[in-house]
């Protein structure tokens, strides 16, 4: 997970999960503008002394520390002790009375703060570095903490708070292949959802939903139906993005289902029509689930449906049958889907401080023109999504783009095109793969 962060800053680590005192101490002073023959006045010793102090990883006399604090304002806590160590008794009835006021304070500002922590976890470009993972799970176990220790009234909501911790946790797991991990920590989200009270039929939803996704994910796909299932039967209690994101992800689940049956067919288009009918009857404002719901995700979906319709496949392995000549994909359904995704194009700008959905878009699009044979053209695309990929960091996008290049070898390896992209992916460090190519188009795409 890379270097830890130390909770004391520049100061380095000292005895009992301090930080040096020598190091704050001298800090502190230069911060007041005293040498060391100053303060030696002012604490009414010699200069050695200071010097002897400034030098100590830990001070056990305790009187000394109290009265560095006081001269130097020195945060108590730098120095091993609390407030109260520095009160006279006439202050001490006023401290708490403090005290108490400023916890009041605390209590109303911090729910916020971890609401505005999670934000900048779903929308940071780095969300995913060790860095931006290791500060996360840290705030996660301080959530973990307050939700233990918060008064019986107040607990709901932190537990709301907690279940969509865990819940973004769980993508960051899947992030990197850690499929058990992911698991788990997306049950424990859907399990502490269910503790809300009074019954939060939205929290509860979403959960399902994020469930199914990694379930996608991971091609356990009865299991994402049945979960898929659960959310839709709770879709109507939830607001837009939600609902809306639930329809387009049964119709990617069912879709895996619909091979010789119209009538499930049918079913996934009308997902689809009740989802682009929820953004055009009224306005979908973005809320606290993070889903990313709007004209290009609707038309981005339903491209992707229509080309598994046109072309019969459960895994993406399947598609190696493209090497037969006489094995065509569906012409009109491929038309519907050309449409779709030039519809999709036109909505992408909504996404332009998402460079990642050009990487998706960009590895739809290839794949399509895989499905048409044009195998050139997917090639030519998958080298632009790695283009983007690479310049956003975007480990996810180079596996996709990596597996997207199995696939082409196995139709066409001797392409020039297919070779190209072969050199340019090793010269990234990232050789073809094929688990990750089924991974990419079985509900990766859309991380949440």
């Amino acid at each position: 997970m890379g270097k830890q962060l130390w909770r004391y800053g520049k100061y380095s680590p000292g005895l009992y999960g301090l930080p040096h005192m020598g190091e704050v101490i001298a800090d502190y002073r230069r911060r007041n503008g005293y040498t060391q023959e100053a303060l030696a006045v002012i604490c009414g010793v010699d200069k050695q002394t200071v010097a002897y102090w400034e030098s100590q990883v830990y001070l056990s006399d305790m009187n000394r520390r109290t009265l560095l604090c006081r001269v130097l304002s020195i945060p108590p806590a730098l120095l091993g002790l609390s407030w109260r160590s520095l009160l006279e008794e006439n202050e001490v009835a006023k401290y708490i009375k403090d005290f108490e006021s400023f916890s009041e304070f605390l209590a109303e500002s911090c729910y916020g703060l971890y609401e505005d922590l999670l934000a900048a976890a779903h929308t940071a470009p780095d969300k995913y570095t060790p860095t931006a993972v290791y500060r996360f799970l840290m705030h996660q176990r301080e959530l973990e903490t307050i939700v233990e220790r918060a008064p019986a009234h107040e607990r709901s909501r932190w537990i709301a708070l907690l279940s969509q911790y865990y819940q973004h946790t769980a993508f960051i797991a899947q992030h990197h292949c850690q499929d058990e991990r992911a698991l788990s920590y997306i049950n424990q989200g859907l399990e502490t959802a269910g503790l809300v009270t009074p019954r939060d039929p939205a929290l509860i939803a979403l959960a399902f939903y994020k469930r199914a996704r990694l379930h996608t994910i991971q091609q356990k796909y009865q299991h994402a139906k049945e979960d898929i299932e659960a959310a839709l039967s709770l879709a109507e209690q939830t607001n837009r993005p939600v609902r809306g994101a639930c329809y387009l992800l049964a119709s990617e689940i069912h879709a895996f289902y619909a091979e010789g049956d119209e009538q499930l067919k049918y079913q996934c288009r009308r997902w689809h029509d009740r989802a682009t009918n929820l953004l055009y009857k009224g306005r979908v404002e973005e809320d606290d689930s993070f889903l990313w719901f709007n004209l290009y995700a609707v038309h981005h979906e339903r491209a992707k449906v229509l080309m598994r319709f046109a072309f019969a496949h459960v895994t993406d392995r399947d598609l190696v049958a493209l090497k037969d000549p006489y094995r065509r994909a569906n012409s009109r359904l491929m038309a519907e889907a050309k449409n779709e995704l030039e519809l999709a194009l036109r909505n992408l700008e909504e996404y332009l401080p998402h460079q990642s959905a050009r990487v998706d878009y960009a590895l739809t699009e290839a794949r399509f023109y895989l499905l048409q044979k044009e195998v050139e053209q997917s090639a030519q695309i998958a080298m632009d999504a790695l283009t983007v990929a690479l310049r956003i960091h975007s480990h996810r996008g180079l596996k996709h783009v990596a597996a997207l290049h199995a696939l082409l070898n196995e139709v066409a390896p001797k392409n020039p095109y297919v070779r190209r992209l072969e050199v340019l992916l090793h010269e990234a460090g990232h050789p073809p793969c094929w688990d990750c190519w089924q991974r990419s188009f079985s509900g990766g795409q859309r991380s949440q």
